[in-house]
């Protein structure tokens, strides 16, 4: 047997002063060459284009033009690969990724093991996964103080023996724990607990932040440890007469930069034909901002030094909550025995899926602008089968 999937996604951004858009295709293949076991392989790609701002400033900043949009045009790709082995209700699976950039690069192992019990009403699920990353930089030397260490201005030379250029190590580990039940043919849920922690240049090697009273600038700068925990549930329940399945999921998350977050999501779906269903969903997330998120590092100690030890420009660290809305049409077709989809496919499944999120920023500015880049739009397609 021999199952495939092909899947592209469209992120935009919009800003009339640093818009991004970023085009996903990707691709996957499975064979079955013998009962119990599954070979696969994948491929996908990020195609990154637009604009970001490369200097953060706070609301004190002297110069308010301090902040301008640097381009953005990337290509990343990532190959996968994995193999599973299936004897009764157990499967274990290996699998193994490589991503590169030019300006990152990455490794990743990963296993995973799932059982069923209870007459398949119970499934238990365990995986973990590392990473090593390779994350390129300007060339300063260790010794350097974090006040005075310079931003990398471009991806040329790295990787590579260019004397301005250094590779930065990331170590990233990652456990998950599910269980998922079965409580009656109409009511299934799901509990996952999942943890990480992530050792190395946790910081955007291109972004410099203001930190000193008089304009003083210097590239990001991160603590070199970070823990994360998060639980979530969901629930679902299928309404037979109405032909329609209602779930509701939350999910909570802390790490040791004490950024705590939560998310509470709702959907819906309905069956328009035996074939054709009609999806929709509602998702509410807010966080808080990490130990050492400042709007402003500005008056600091001594005087012209930052506030406090570290120092980020990354929105994604701050104070934010977002609103999420969605729809989603699905397409599914099963041959039966002797008798094929499209006299080809033993099953074929499409999907087209809209996203719309708008994300709210509550404290974060450049040089006292509030960002213009807080809505987007994701749209996925996809095509899925098996012969």
């Amino acid at each position: 047997m021999v199952d495939f999937d092909l899947h592209a996604a469209l992120f935009h951004e919009a800003s009339p002063t640093s818009a991004m858009t970023v085009l996903a295709p990707g691709a996957s293949l499975g064979v079955t060459p013998v009962e119990g076991l599954r070979v696969g392989v994948g491929w996908e790609a990020d195609i990154v284009s637009g604009a970001t701002e490369s200097v953060k400033a706070g609301r004190l900043a002297l110069d308010p033009d301090i902040v301008s949009a640097a381009s953005i045009d990337d290509t990343r790709h990532v190959f996968t690969g994995n193999l599973a082995v299936e004897r009764g209700p157990a499967t274990l699976a290996v699998g193994y990724g490589q991503a590169s950039e030019s300006d990152y690069r990455s490794r990743s192992i990963t296993v995973s093991a799932s059982t069923d019990l209870l007459q398949r009403n119970t499934q238990l699920a365990l995986a973990y996964a590392r990473g090593f990353d390779e994350v390129c930089d300007r060339a300063n030397p260790v010794t350097r103080d974090p006040t005075v260490r310079l931003p990398l201005d471009t991806s040329d030379g790295c990787f590579t023996e260019a004397p301005e250029r250094a590779v930065r190590d990331v170590a990233l580990d990652t456990l998950q724990v599910g269980w998922t039940q079965s409580w009656t043919p109409v009511f299934v849920t799901q509990l996952v607990f999942s943890g990480g922690l992530q050792h190395g240049f946790l910081g955007n090697p291109y972004r410099s932040v203001v930190i000193g009273a008089g304009g003083q600038t210097a590239q990001e700068h991160h603590p070199e440890n970070r823990a994360r925990g998060a639980v979530a549930g969901r629930g679902r329940y299928w309404f037979r007469d109405l032909d329609l399945a209602v779930g509701v999921g939350g999910r909570a998350y802390r790490d040791t930069w004490d950024l705590l977050s939560g998310s509470y999501e709702l959907e819906a779906e309905h069956y328009l034909a035996p074939w054709l269903r009609v999806g929709a969903r509602a998702r509410y997330y807010h966080q808080t901002g990490t130990l050492f998120f400042s709007d402003d590092y500005t008056g600091g100690e001594p005087v012209l030094g930052p506030r406090g030890q570290y120092w980020t420009g990354d929105r994604e660290l701050s104070p934010l909550h977002s609103y999420l809305v969605g729809a989603k049409l699905v397409g599914a077709w099963k041959g039966g025995a002797g008798r094929r989809v499209g006299s080809l496919f033993t099953q074929l499944r499409t999907v087209v899926a809209v996203d719309f999120v708008d994300t709210r920023l509550e404290q974060f500015t450049w040089a006292g602008r509030e960002p213009d880049d807080g809505l987007a739009i994701l749209t996925t397609v996809g095509l899925s089968g098996g012969f």
